[in-house]
């Protein structure tokens, strides 16, 4: 079974990221089925897709990240993620830090999209 692990990291160190990234997966042999990468200001979300389990936990354990077992998906998850970006946002106001609130109007955002992808893959099945 497919997993899927998500890294967030700050503009300024993507192409370090990128870089150190390249090198432990050629390290441990390890190529992605997927390998993607969305912007915000300021933030990259990188989502990489592993066939197997030992690969995406090593690279959960070496980039952190939060990690998925991708599954069939339903709508609730998709409900799941918008509810989760809305307590986020929720959470996110009360914060004095700009930087604090940006990372996590990010990853609320990311929430959002990730619910999107999924209803866009589901109305096309």
């Amino acid at each position: 079974m497919r997993r899927i692990v998500t890294t967030l990291h700050r503009a300024a160190d993507l192409s370090r990221t990128m870089d150190a990234m390249r090198v432990w997966l050629d390290e441990h042999r390890c190529e992605p089925s997927k390998f993607t990468c969305d912007r915000s200001p300021g933030w990259f979300a990188i989502r990489v897709d592993f066939e197997r389990d030992d690969h995406a936990e090593a690279f959960k354990k070496k980039f952190g990240g939060a990690d998925q077992r991708a599954m069939p998906q339903t709508i609730a998850k998709a409900c799941w993620w918008r509810l989760m970006a809305e307590e986020i946002r929720t959470e996110a106001d009360g914060f004095s830090s700009a930087s604090a609130k940006a990372t996590m109007f990010f990853a609320a955002k990311t929430l959002d999209q990730m619910a999107k992808d999924l209803e866009q893959r589901l109305e096309r099945e």
